[in-house]
């Protein structure tokens, strides 16, 4: 769930299948917004174990992609606050997205990943089925 957390973002990019202007209006708004966020917190705290952990894990996860966004790719503007305010957040320094920054930060967060993994002892079969 935190890991989802982290890409269901950019579920709202899926508009470039109807053409640019509808990406545009939709894309860094829909998914990346703070009503979106507090849906996925929402969702975890009914669905969730660890209800409270989880869905602080979840809103750091959500976040963690809106900075990435921001420094990573630049782009169009993170509208936070859609569909209330159309005001968006940009940041003129930001990488280019096949930058060696945003390798680091992959390389980083893949060690992460296997390293908890390995840590809890799951193989990649456990991770969606419990295996007795």
């Amino acid at each position: 769930m935190i890991v989802l957390a982290g890409v269901l973002l950019d579920l709202d990019g899926v508009a470039i299948l109807w053409s640019r202007s509808v990406y545009e209006a939709t894309h860094r708004a829909a998914g990346h917004s703070l009503v979106f966020c507090l849906l996925l917190v929402v969702i975890v705290l009914l669905c969730a174990d660890a209800r409270w952990k989880t869905a602080a894990l979840t809103a750091i996860s959500f976040h963690l992609h809106l900075v990435l966004d921001l420094v990573g790719t630049g782009g169009l503007p993170i509208r936070y606050f859609w569909p209330f305010s159309e005001w968006g957040w940009q940041y003129a320094g930001h990488w280019v997205l096949a930058s060696w920054q945003n390798a680091v930060v992959m390389a980083v967060t893949l060690a992460g990943v296997v390293a908890i993994a390995a840590r809890n002892a799951r193989r990649p079969r456990t991770i969606f089925v419990k295996i007795p």
